[in-house]
């Protein structure tokens, strides 16, 4: 039977492109969708027409709660100054390999950083990231230290040292 898929196994991480340091999870995400669009140009002619290609475009866009960390300042300073970041959409849910998990891999700019602040709500941030070429499936290595701040994992009640 076939399985379902859910959103929730899904998470964001990312860096900025050039730093060696590990990638850090996106806090409090609610949504994320990768958009792949590939516009046509169709030209007619007398024998019909000719569909040449005008290439893909892949943007991604994401919807958090606002959090005062150094992430959501990263982010926030990459639209600002202009860098790029990666990003990793890794599947918590899918295929491992060899302790390694599913990952869709890219490197793009953020092109907007959006916070309204309502009055009866939390802040969430809206943002786009524009990818640069194809993004790439392969599978990405989580640290200990990672997986806890995604999993949310049973603890003891013993005193850990």
């Amino acid at each position: 039977m076939t399985e379902a898929k859910f959103g929730k196994d899904k998470v964001l991480m990312f860096r900025k492109l050039g730093d060696k340091k590990a990638a850090a999870k996106l806090a409090l995400q609610i949504e994320h969708k990768w958009e792949y669009e590939r516009s046509t140009d169709i030209t007619k002619t007398k024998d019909g027409a000719v569909v040449s290609d005008g290439g893909l475009e892949t943007k991604l866009t994401i919807e958090a709660i606002a959090t005062k960390d150094e992430l959501n300042t990263l982010l926030k300073n990459s639209v600002i100054e202009g860098f790029k970041l990666e990003v990793w959409e890794v599947d918590l849910a899918g295929e491992k390999q060899g302790g390694k998990f599913a990952a869709l891999y890219a490197i793009g700019r953020l092109a907007t950083w959006e916070v309204p602040a309502n009055v009866e709500d939390l802040e969430q941030v809206s943002t786009e990231m524009t990818i640069e070429g194809v993004p790439q499936a392969g599978f990405a290595t989580l640290s200990a230290q990672q997986q806890e701040e995604i999993m949310y994992a049973f603890k003891d009640t013993v005193a850990y040292q």
